[in-house]
């Protein structure tokens, strides 16, 4: 099964796509593991073509099913607006090609850490392509995220 993770931060969006079962998890290269996430000025334009690069993007790639790190209040502030409407616009391609979209709480993200480690004996970082395509937080969240879809 082929699962993409996206995991949106107030600024971007970073995703990853998993293959394989929870047990052997495998990650696919991809041209593109980021979109970056509009200002206000040009807000509609750039929601508008992130709905044009998803629907391509999940056409071309055989995606079976999208898991979104679900936008959380922090202890400073909730989440922006853009982000928001990210997650909308995630969704809405979701239905239309009729995939499952599921959104991931922010505070199983650290259980799936721990389910991973147990059940793939190491770390994301380590045990896919040797830690060398994810090293920022919020893209090993991403792979986290793909992870929680994929079948057992």
């Amino acid at each position: 099964m082929k699962v993409l993770g996206i995991a949106p931060s107030s600024t971007d969006f970073k995703w990853a796509l998993l293959d394989g079962t929870r047990a052997q998890p495998r990650i696919l290269p991809l041209p593109s593991t980021s979109q970056k996430l509009p200002a206000d000025a040009c807000e509609g334009h750039a929601l508008l073509s992130l709905r044009r690069l998803l629907s391509t993007f999940l056409a071309e790639q055989g995606v079976e099913r999208i898991c979104v790190l679900q936008a959380g209040s922090s202890q400073f502030r909730g989440p922006s607006a853009s982000r928001v409407k990210a997650e909308g616009i995630v969704q809405l391609v979701g239905a239309e090609l009729e995939l499952t979209v599921d959104l991931v709480a922010p505070q199983s993200l650290r259980a799936q850490e721990k389910g991973f480690a147990s059940i793939a004996f190491g770390s994301p970082e380590t045990v896919l392509n040797g830690g060398a395509d994810f090293k920022p937080k919020t893209w090993r969240d991403a792979v986290l995220v793909a992870w929680w879809g994929l079948d057992e």
